[in-house]
């Protein structure tokens, strides 16, 4: 028995034996260095540009408030004004289709009896307001002296805006998309790693949305003529990019 024990023993010693060379030689192998791989590197950057551009349009918006004792003569009184001025402003060449009615409004006027805390209806107003679109720049002064003198009594807002702004959009996409990248190598020069391709490029939502110019009516008509500047137009563009 004792020689029969002996035998498993040697024999299951080589068993272990050899199931430990094959774990030496046959185990997957680990790089220590690859706690360091760049690929576990992420760099995100984001790129901005902007183009300046000289508008091409002009967007005006004025229009009449009348007063009386009916809403029937109120509203008479708007809309002959306003179709006056719309007769004036055709002559400086504008076309038709730019000229568009922005709202029409009917309200009643009230008295307020501080006594007895009672109102009561002493007449009504009439507003028309006009959006009328200027594309040659040089009469947009001109447009708008015609407008006060042909009845028009209040102004809303003046602005300028560019009718192809696409093109100009593009520009400013295509330089904020050199700008990304030169901040990304920047960063991968200071951290010794190289680039790749970008793993995603996210074109960023923003709206250019042109300047508004307020005038009060007052001024705009007490003026011998009105002298419009239209200056420049900031159309700015945003990329993401993830290396």
């Amino acid at each position: 028995m004792k020689m029969k024990n002996k035998k498993v023993g040697s024999v299951s010693l080589a068993i272990l034996l050899l199931l430990a060379t094959f774990l030496v030689f046959f185990a997957p192998k680990v790089d220590a260095s690859s706690g360091t791989d760049q690929s576990k590197t992420e760099i995100t950057v984001k790129g901005q540009a902007s183009v300046y551009v000289e508008p091409d349009v002009a967007i005006l918006t004025f229009g009449v408030l009348s007063e009386n004792i009916s809403a029937d003569a109120a509203y008479s009184q708007t809309a002959a004004k306003i179709s006056k001025t719309i007769d004036a402003i055709k002559k400086l060449g504008i076309d038709p289709k730019d000229i568009k009615t922005l709202r029409v409004n009917v309200y009643p006027k009230y008295s307020y009896n501080k006594d007895d805390g009672t109102s009561k209806i002493v007449g009504f107003y009439a507003s028309t307001d006009l959006t009328v679109t200027v594309r040659n720049l040089s009469i947009v002064g001109k447009t708008i002296d015609t407008a006060f003198k042909n009845g028009v009594n209040t102004f809303s807002s003046l602005t300028f805006d560019i009718s192809n702004s696409s093109s100009y959009y593009n520009q400013a996409l295509s330089k904020a998309l050199e700008n990304a990248k030169q901040k990304a190598a920047t960063i991968a020069k200071g951290l010794g790693i190289s680039l790749s391709k970008p793993k995603s490029v996210t074109e960023n939502s923003y709206v250019n949305t042109p300047p508004i110019v307020y005038y009060k009516a007052e001024a705009l008509a007490s003026s011998a003529s009105t002298q419009i500047q239209p200056g420049t137009i900031e159309i700015k563009a945003e990329v993401t990019l993830v290396y």
